[in-house]
């Protein structure tokens, strides 16, 4: 028996299965149980239940980013769709694939006041690769579903890869006409799995920019947060940032969410040892300091990758203006944050690899030469860091410890405001940890449902989240899902109790301190401990380094279904106060090694 409803959308479930979609991702309801049911009943799709759409949509997300393949969002009419806005804009500026898939009144219900209600056609505007109001399953065939989901599929995972809509208007009943779902004969014929190798056309060869390397001695590789594709691709792009930068003779400068301050496995390790790149881990401290920047002006610089999350390196290119500025930019998206570009080239991992494949500009290594330089004043200043960061468990220490403590190929998900951003500063070496975090539009929200949805990609693997007290709050119904999907989650909390980011920016000093509390820092006064015993989270508070590494050492090990938790709080003044003189100390040590460098020329 044959069912007009659950026919069309089992068949494309069945399709995007076939095209190589392993996940979906569904929160309940009524109005969307045909999708929910023929979603469930696709054997090679796996369903994963998220009760708040919210954190549904950044699951998805991290679920994306890990696979690079989409996975696909399900829930039901009104407000439940619009809450999965804030990871439908996270995605189209990150370049993550989502499908996203809302049920709807159809059209006779929409207007009239009918409940659950909302005008969701166009709801994500423009941060919607493709989006679509569907026809009513029931006045539809199994064969155009399957062109909905190829079109989708093919939007979704383009040149530009980010969140497509498909809305879909259900009638009543909403049951199916037997017991479980079946798809049809169309559906059951294309269930085979299409399968294909990475079909992308390397770009041609970038001649000019080999041009540009060769005349230009004083020039820098600037690596940026990777277009999504999946880990190993990310780990792609990062090696031959390095092959590239080596090649050039040219420093690389690269935050750790660009995976190209450790070895992230053995094949980019010999990579690495046969083409060494000089990795400046410091660019943080080096060129928030005038004079240093001043004396590491460039002549040419090479971006590779998404907006680099250092402010320092932003404004230094904007105020030193390079003679090239040059993007190798695979999504041709133009993103150029602050600073004029000269030089655009919408290329590869495979083009910038034929670059490397030329006879390597001579001469570039001598002792005192510029990139002699820019070795000698980042040892210094992450020796001057290492050396001042041992007393008090403060941000600092914090990220180093964490980064220290987990084990090979742990991901790490870093959350937006601080946390990142200490990462950068502070962590110079994350060995074969892989660090990430949503830069795509940079929000605080849906970072541990993030980190949920790349630890379901592959349950083998550690994931942990450092995150400070805002952001896990934020995201507290994403974070107790943990334990419900059988999943778990080292969790690093950095608590002090509230905004601290608030407190490094000129505002502080410009307002009242009362204003400045309640409007900026606005502390919550939670004791977060209290935690401990909710929904699959087991929290402890920890005091010293030797605590922090023991407690994600174990965790980290055991991996019982749910989240560890360790709480850090720290005193607001004394962290800003170590961060400040931190960066003093760095830049006093560079300033003692660019001098000892001026002299010797």
């Amino acid at each position: 028996m044959t069912d007009p409803v659950y026919d069309v959308v089992a068949a494309f479930a069945a399709r995007l299965a076939s095209l190589g979609v392993t996940d979906a991702v569904i929160s309940p309801g009524s109005r969307s149980g045909p999708l929910a049911l023929c979603f469930h009943a696709q054997p090679r799709i796996r369903t994963w239940i998220q009760l708040d759409e919210r954190a549904a949509g950044f699951f998805a997300l991290g679920l994306g980013r890990a696979t690079g393949r989409p996975a696909v969002l399900v829930c039901t009419s009104g407000t439940a769709a619009a809450n999965y806005l804030p990871a439908v804009v996270e995605a189209s500026h990150a370049g993550v694939a989502v499908i996203v898939c809302t049920a709807d009144r159809p059209p006779e219900l929409r207007g009239w006041g009918s409940p659950q209600t909302i005008d969701q056609v166009g709801l994500y505007g423009t941060a919607a690769r493709w989006s679509v109001d569907l026809p009513v399953p029931g006045e539809a065939s199994p064969g155009a579903a399957i062109g909905w989901a190829e079109t989708a599929v093919e939007f979704a995972s383009g040149s530009d890869p980010g969140p497509v809509h498909l809305n879909w208007p259900l009638r009543e009943p909403l049951e199916p006409l037997s017991v479980v779902p079946a798809p049809s004969a169309g559906a059951a014929a294309i269930a085979g799995d299409t399968g294909g190798d990475d079909d992308r056309v390397p770009a041609p060869e970038l001649a000019d920019l080999a041009e540009i390397v060769a005349g230009h001695e004083r020039g820098v590789v600037i690596a940026g947060p990777w277009p999504a594709g999946g880990l190993d691709r990310e780990l792609e792009w990062a090696a031959e940032a390095e092959r590239f930068a080596a090649w050039a003779g040219w420093p690389l400068i690269g935050e750790p969410i660009t995976h190209v301050r450790g070895h992230s496995n053995r094949s980019n390790r010999d990579r690495r040892e046969a083409h060494p790149a000089c990795v400046v881990a410091s660019a943080e401290h080096l060129l928030a300091d005038e004079d240093l920047a001043e004396a590491l002006r460039p002549d040419a610089a090479v971006l590779v990758g998404r907006t680099v999350t250092t402010k320092p390196v932003r404004l230094w290119l904007e105020r030193t203006r390079p003679r090239h500025v040059v993007l190798v930019d695979p999504e041709d998206r133009w993103e150029r944050a602050v600073f004029r570009l000269t030089g655009h080239v919408p290329g590869s991992v495979e083009s910038l690899r034929s670059i490397t494949a030329r006879a390597a500009p001579a001469g570039r290594d001598a002792p005192g030469g510029w990139l002699d330089a820019w070795v000698k004043l980042d040892t210094a200043a992450r020796g001057a860091v290492e050396a001042a960061d041992r007393g008090e468990l403060l941000a600092a220490l914090v990220a180093r410890v964490l980064v220290g403590a987990l084990p090979d190929n742990a991901v790490l998900m870093a959350t937006n405001s601080l946390p990142v951003r200490d990462l950068d500063a502070f962590v110079f070496d994350t060995g074969s940890v892989v660090c990430c975090a949503n830069r795509g539009a940079a929000g605080i929200d849906g970072s541990a449902s993030t980190a949920l949805g790349i630890a379901a990609a592959d349950p083998s693997r550690p994931v942990a989240l450092y995150t400070g007290d805002l952001a896990l709050l934020h995201d507290l119904g994403g974070l107790i899902a943990a334990a419900r999907m059988g999943l778990h989650l080292t969790t690093v909390c950095v608590n002090n109790d509230g905004g601290e980011i608030f407190s490094l920016l000129p505002v502080a000093d410009r307002v009242p301190a009362d204003h400045f509390d309640q409007l900026f820092r606005t502390p919550h006064g939670l004791d977060l401990s209290r935690l401990d015993g909710f929904g699959g989270i087991r929290a402890r508070r920890v005091a010293t380094a030797a605590e922090l590494s023991e407690a994600v050492r174990m965790a980290a090990v055991t991996r019982t279904p749910g989240v560890d938790l360790c709480i850090i709080d720290v005193s607001r003044d004394g962290d800003v106060a170590q961060r400040r003189s931190l960066t003093a100390a760095a830049q006093e040590a560079a300033r003692m090694a660019l001098a000892d460098v001026q002299r010797s020329r």
